[in-house]
């Protein structure tokens, strides 16, 4: 298993969720990872998704900062080469357009995939 992190932002006039549907914004997130990693790596788990709003009012934007964490199984990358360059430019393409449904504007600042530490094995790709 690879420890998967993710942090992205978005400024827009309006997303589909509003600030004070944090709840609901963190579960549509969750749902729209577990979906790149079954897509990506026919399984995944999501650990922990933080969403925060905040507005900009100078240019009327509204601002949202989003960080996930995520466990998912590089071995069983659906996608040749099993790099793990590959991997995160597949992870960062597929979730930004998810999240611009619900966020608009959205920017997929970093991707990073790591090798847990207790399963870590030197032969996989991704884990190098």
């Amino acid at each position: 298993m690879c420890l998967l992190h993710i942090s992205a932002q978005s400024d827009d006039r309006f997303f589909e969720v509003s600030s004070e549907e944090v709840g609901n914004a963190v579960s549509i997130v969750e749902d729209a990872v577990r979906h790149v990693l079954i897509y990506l790596f026919s399984e995944g788990k999501v650990d922990d998704v933080k969403v925060r709003f905040a507005s900009r009012r100078r240019k009327g934007l509204q601002h949202c900062a989003i960080q996930i964490h995520a466990q998912c199984s590089c071995q069983r990358f659906e996608r040749l080469p099993r790099t793990r360059e590959n991997m995160e430019i597949a992870v960062e393409n597929s979730l930004a357009i998810l999240l611009r449904e619900i966020f608009g504007s959205v920017t997929v600042g970093r991707v990073t995939l790591k090798p847990v530490p207790s399963g870590y094995d030197p032969a996989l790709p991704c884990c190098m």
